[in-house]
């Protein structure tokens, strides 16, 4: 049987509560104590948690943020859409392109760009490894 609405939001603000004091420097054990974990494991489990949460609310925000600039974009590509087609209106022209670039930088539909090594790779250097390490 699931938990109930009550006992999610209380295990999440745990959950917070945990992150932000390891945060602020405490040590595991003490966390599971104020915080009400059966122990450290748990209290590890549980900031691991809060971060994948926040990692993923983060995500969503900015794929919110986003779609909204997308929107804008289209939306002042399409004023001047028809005087740039119909009335072959330069300044108009360039604010489409202007848009198009800049929803293909938003929405990341560029190509990546290939880079090509032609010459030969003579030396290796090291460095911070011992090379008697690697044998």
């Amino acid at each position: 049987m699931g938990s109930s609405p009550d006992q999610r939001l209380s295990a999440a603000q745990r959950r917070k509560k945990a992150l932000a004091l390891q945060l602020a420097g405490i040590d595991l054990r003490t966390i599971a104590d104020q915080v009400g974990y059966a122990n450290a494991a748990a209290a590890k489990a549980g900031i691991d948690r809060a971060i994948e949460e926040s990692i993923v609310r983060e995500k969503n925000e900015v794929d919110e943020l986003r779609r909204r600039e997308v929107m804008r974009v289209d939306r002042l590509q399409a004023a001047f859409w028809t005087p740039a087609i119909k009335d072959r209106d330069k300044k108009a022209a360039d604010i489409v392109l202007k848009c198009i670039g800049i929803r293909d930088r938003l929405q990341g539909l560029s190509a990546p760009v290939q880079v090509e090594h032609s010459g030969e790779i003579t030396e290796y250097h090291i460095v911070g490894v011992d090379p008697e390490d690697l044998v």
